[in-house]
């Protein structure tokens, strides 16, 4: 089967909407969890480690992309 650009290209399109909404619930789920930590009066230390679960995999994610963003770019200079 022959190699074919705009199919090349769908999967590109299809990858980044699916990242885009990936990241999306990510930084939605982070930022209700760290609300509810600042609205809680009780339980704090539970809330407080909910919200780094929901924190703590969007870093890592964020430092992956960056750092493959970086490689890309340093291959690409090389």
């Amino acid at each position: 089967m022959p190699y074919h650009q705009s199919s090349a290209v769908s999967v590109a399109t299809v990858m980044t909407a699916a990242t885009v909404i990936v990241i999306g619930y990510r930084i939605g789920r982070a930022h209700a969890a760290w609300r509810d930590v600042r609205s809680a009066k009780r339980d704090l230390p539970a809330k407080r480690r909910i919200a780094w679960r929901h924190t703590r995999p969007l870093f890592y994610g964020a430092l992956c992309l960056l750092l493959s963003a970086a490689a890309a770019a340093y291959d690409a200079t090389h």
